[in-house]
């Protein structure tokens, strides 16, 4: 995610808090066009983060490919 100008919160959960850097909606739309789902959290006054299960690798993997196609 660093690599590709995104910030990672470090977590010890099995999720992670990612800011996108630009308005969550758009990015969220396009993740799920993809079949790629995270949670929002512009109700948590964060407007351009996501939250963001870790998966397996494959679904990890998936992930970093869908993001790299909306950017």
């Amino acid at each position: 995610m660093t690599k590709r100008g995104l910030t990672v919160t470090p977590s010890q959960a099995n999720f992670v808090l990612v800011d996108f850097h630009r308005p969550i909606g758009p990015v969220f739309d396009a993740l799920l066009k993809q079949g790629v789902i995270v949670r929002p959290v512009d109700n948590y006054g964060l407007p351009t983060s996501a939250r963001i299960t870790i998966g397996t690798e494959a679904q990890n993997l998936r992930l970093i490919e869908a993001i790299d196609r909306i950017s």
